[in-house]
């Protein structure tokens, strides 16, 4: 009777941790995503960047989480990126289910993106209209498509106050390889 109870016990293990490793194949995460977050001071325009977006999608959802600190942002200017650097406003999050049925990791059309997200900044939380392009590349062994993510925000939205000849409207524009689906 030991015997058995314990197959059965090993057996029950073995199916939990399957579907675990089941379901942890679905969500892929990258770490090198690009952000642009594109203003403008008087009449110039004020673009900050950075190569550390962290994107977390679950392919057989399409939803998607998007995370970074706008303390990574850098600008062409010194004075506005210790601003940045010392800005307390922590991690931005997005989080949104994309208008698509799943992720495709293998040959697809272009899929034209039109959704709504939650976004999170400054402790505030709004939803937003976003649209986008995920584009099939076959040039690449682990890169299968390109995740192109655009759309505009208010910061007075977020309770961010800006100096006087700051223009509330930012565009926020994202890159984002997507990895093929492991087998």
């Amino acid at each position: 009777m030991a015997k058995i109870l314990k197959t059965v016990w090993i057996c029950t293990i073995v199916l939990l941790l399957w579907s675990f490793s089941a379901k942890a194949q679905q969500r892929y995460r990258t770490r090198e995503g690009s952000i642009e977050v594109i203003g403008s001071y008087r009449d110039s325009i004020i673009i900050a960047n950075s190569n550390r977006l962290f994107v977390l999608i679950n392919y057989e959802t399409a939803v998607m989480e998007l995370t970074f600190n706008p303390a990574i942002l850098r600008t062409k200017t010194d004075s506005l990126n210790v601003k940045l650097i010392n800005s307390n406003m922590g991690q931005v999050v997005l989080k949104g289910q994309l208008n698509i049925p799943y992720v495709e990791t293998l040959q697809h059309p272009d899929h034209k993106l039109n959704f709504e997200a939650e976004l999170h900044l400054n402790g505030k939380a709004k939803r937003i209209y976003i649209n986008g392009l995920l584009i099939h590349i076959a040039s690449n062994e682990t890169i299968s498509c390109l995740l192109t993510l655009n759309f505009k925000l208010r910061l007075s939205d977020f309770g961010i106050d800006l100096p006087e000849g700051w223009n509330n409207e930012i565009t926020i524009q994202i890159f984002q390889t997507v990895l093929k689906k492991s087998n």
